[in-house]
């Protein structure tokens, strides 16, 4: 949580240091009611993707995302009834300016609730063989394009969707459940449903008969 506040004191920070800059008025950038408007939007625009046993990470990464969208949609209404009123041609520009807030507002969620944590953005786990870290860039490079090559005719044959595919080529690279819901941003129960599916589809009853599978064909 301490992060999250840090990320959200540095963005005010820097339109404060803008609006310093520019001689403008910091006041203007702010509308409580086109900020309650925009989080209201958004929770209408995330709630149709909530499912039960949804994780607290995904659904935060839902609603940053949402909140783009619902800054989008106001503000073309925004533009629109400013546009369709003929009264005070003379501030037409400035009132279209302020029409622009709730673009600010959602994209200042979407940073705030979409950061990945540290040990989310980290690079490569403990847990990778050591013989992978010492081939050579070229020769891994190679090696990492066939085995996503193989992957792809794989998920063809068996008719895997992206999301599928994506979660078995994590199942490859020895990734848990949890730690595919955190790289992905979806709960535990959805990757579960979706490995479920995974074996329905290939006929199999578990992940190690699923690397074989894979290998061998």
């Amino acid at each position: 949580m301490r992060k999250k506040w840090q990320i959200f004191l540095s963005i005010i920070l820097y339109i404060i240091i803008l609006t310093c800059a520019m001689d403008f008025d910091i006041l203007r950038l702010i509308d409580l009611q086109l900020v309650f408007l925009t989080l209201v939007g958004t929770l209408i625009l995330t709630i149709p993707f909530y499912e039960k046993g949804i994780g607290y990470q995904e659904l935060l990464y839902i609603f940053g995302r949402k909140s783009i969208e619902t800054g989008f949609i106001q503000t073309f209404l925004l533009l629109f009834a400013r546009l369709q009123n003929d009264v005070g041609y003379e501030k037409l520009l400035s009132d279209i300016a302020l029409c622009f807030r709730p673009l600010l507002y959602g994209f200042c969620l979407f940073i705030l609730l979409t950061e990945k944590t540290e040990h989310q953005t980290a690079g490569m786990t403990s847990g990778q063989k050591e013989t992978d870290t010492e081939l050579p860039d070229s020769e891994s490079s190679e090696k990492e394009a066939q085995k996503t090559y193989h992957l792809q005719d794989f998920a063809a044959t068996y008719r895997l969707t992206r999301r599928e595919t994506e979660i078995t080529q994590l199942i490859l690279q020895g990734k848990t459940n949890a730690e595919i819901a955190g790289e992905l941003f979806i709960s535990e129960t959805t990757v579960k449903k979706h490995v479920s599916n995974i074996f329905e589809k290939t006929g199999i009853n578990r992940r190690e008969e699923l690397i074989i599978k894979i290998r061998d064909e």
